[in-house]
């Protein structure tokens, strides 16, 4: 279920930036568009982390 989500906000976060480019005037430029992918590399990491961590507490108290 937290891959599902992953992909989802990946597939959300395409689409916005297909957007952005789009209505934009002028485009994205380079430093925003780099902004926003480390910005939302950034996220997905947390979101990895807490993947790993809330199975890590599942693993210890024998949720499935």
């Amino acid at each position: 279920m937290y891959l599902l989500a992953g992909a989802f906000s990946a597939l959300v976060f395409g689409v916005a930036l297909a957007a952005l480019s789009v209505f934009v005037p002028g485009g994205l430029g380079d430093v925003q568009l780099a902004g926003l992918v480390v910005g939302f590399l950034l996220f997905l990491g947390a979101h990895v982390a807490a993947i790993w961590i809330y199975r890590e507490i599942g693993a210890r108290e024998g949720v499935p």
